[in-house]
């Protein structure tokens, strides 16, 4: 009896890109766009800029700016460079476990009678 078999894709680690942005990328992007959306019709309702409402004009300026701006800042970066880079920010720090504290509130050793 012979074994059936399918092809499968054996390269389970490929980047998957779009525009040469991961999709992590393009969310934030994406987030963007409809925050300086949001922003635009409250903050800046009657306004225009060259005849194109604010609300409109903003996520274009962030789509023609943002885009190639992350392409170029992600150029020679490792996958989801941008992720650990905000994690990194957001996290607290512990730099070592072996440096001196700042404050110390009790004496590290204690002394036997």
């Amino acid at each position: 009896m012979a074994l059936s078999m399918s092809p499968i894709s054996r390269n389970l680690h490929l980047k998957v890109t779009l525009m040469y942005l991961e999709l992590e990328d393009l969310l934030t992007i994406l987030l963007a766009v409809s925050g300086s959306m949001i922003v635009g019709n409250f903050l800046f309702p009657n306004r225009e800029i060259f005849h194109i409402p604010m609300n409109y004009f903003l996520p274009l300026v962030i789509l023609v700016v943002g885009v190639p701006g992350l392409m170029v800042f992600k150029y020679g970066k490792p996958r989801s460079y941008l992720q650990d880079l905000v994690l990194w920010h957001t996290r607290p720090r512990a730099y070592s476990c072996a440096g001196r504290e700042k404050q110390q509130a009790a004496p590290y050793l204690r002394e036997d009678d």
